[in-house]
């Protein structure tokens, strides 16, 4: 009885540490032993997370932030490269830093939905944003942006 009563504390308690280091590390930062860069995009903001467009086109402007302590790099991709442009395509931030974001598109009646991606790796050493990419082994982080079309005349 008394043992069972002692294995059960112990076990509420090792509970409680795993627990505790689970969340000792601020949001953003890399763990000991990570390779991965889950930590990046934890620490990226992009806002506004949605664009609506018109078969007439247009523009619209986001804001994408860093709130790590490390320059990260930047590739943007895009579902429908025919129907979309956006500048810039690849970019370096710096920390506590933000990048505009601009995402055109072209005039057209088809009306679909369609996503836009911030690929982010860490740019260690690296001066371009593109080199970034080439010497990254591990896969980027991603946010995901949903782009859409409202045709008011239907």
């Amino acid at each position: 009885m008394i043992l069972g009563i002692c294995l059960h504390v112990f076990f509420l308690i090792l509970k409680k540490l795993a627990l505790s280091n689970l969340f000792r590390y601020e949001r953003g930062e890399r763990q000991p032993g990570c390779t991965c860069c889950c930590h990046i995009a934890a620490a990226v903001t992009v806002m506004p997370r949605s664009a609506t467009f018109t078969p007439q086109g247009g523009l619209s402007t986001h804001t994408l932030m860093n709130t790590s302590e490390t320059r990260i790099a930047v590739k943007i991709t895009c579902s429908d490269n025919t129907l979309y442009r956006v500048t810039p395509v690849y970019a370096t931030v710096e920390p506590g830093q933000s990048l505009p974001l601009h995402i055109a598109r072209v005039k057209n009646d088809l009306c679909k939905k369609d996503r836009l991606c911030v690929n982010m790796v860490e740019a260690e050493g690296s001066k371009e944003a593109r080199e970034a990419f080439k010497k990254c082994t591990t896969r980027p982080a991603t946010i995901n942006l949903c782009l859409e079309c409202k045709d008011d005349n239907k």
